[in-house]
């Protein structure tokens, strides 16, 4: 079974900016700089068949790129305790447009619909039973904060492998979006690279 998700790629340099905002606090799971990225919709699992389905559909979408940026945080909470913590991104009628597209694409081979409402962000951390006042006194702390804009050119399908160390993210396809105007160096990357391949003798594969 393969475990899917749609998202968008961030740049280099957002990346990093993302990754100096670590900082110590017990207990927290702080995301990998190199898996940053914006979810647009969340598969599971799926066999080999559909998704090869999957990739066929989301070829035909075909949206303008655009440019998004980041700026301040939020957190996902249960009881006054902290689940996530994440970066915001500024509202964008683009990023909507996009992401209600790819919808439509799987819901055309059979996806079935996310019940929560798209919530555009990029997850920095996630806690158990973090105190509310503690990660808000670790917002302080990294306030002001703001990246963008930058361009987004592509959108990508991943692959999620379970890894002893935490999970790594596989690009499957990389999309470019339509737009002379914005160059995407991470499609450009993917599509450039003929030796890529995937091997970790340490993945556990998901069930």
């Amino acid at each position: 079974m393969n475990r899917l998700f749609v998202a968008l790629a961030l740049p280099d340099h957002v990346r990093a900016a993302l990754s100096g905002l670590r900082r110590g606090f017990p207990g927290a799971r702080w995301v990998a700089e190199e898996n940053f990225h914006l979810t647009l919709r969340f598969i599971g699992e799926v066999d080999n068949r559909a998704m090869d389905d999957i990739a066929e559909e989301l070829d035909r979408v075909r949206e303008p790129g655009f440019d998004l940026e980041l700026d301040g945080f939020g957190s996902f909470e249960t009881k006054g305790k902290v689940r996530a913590l994440w970066a915001r991104i500024l509202a964008s009628e683009d990023l909507n447009h996009l992401q209600r597209k790819i919808d439509t694409a799987l819901d055309a081979v059979g996806v079935a619909r996310e019940t929560r409402r798209f919530k555009p962000h990029v997850t920095l951390a996630r806690f158990r039973d973090a105190p509310l006042d503690r990660v808000n006194e670790l917002i302080c702390e990294a306030s002001p904060f703001s990246a963008g804009p930058f361009p987004i050119g592509s959108f990508t399908l991943f692959r999620s492998f379970l890894h002893r160390d935490g999970p790594v993210y596989r690009p499957e396809m990389v999309y470019p979006l339509d737009g002379d105007a914005f160059s995407d160096p991470y499609f450009d990357e993917f599509r450039d690279d003929d030796e890529y391949d995937f091997q970790d003798e340490n993945a556990v594969p998901s069930h």
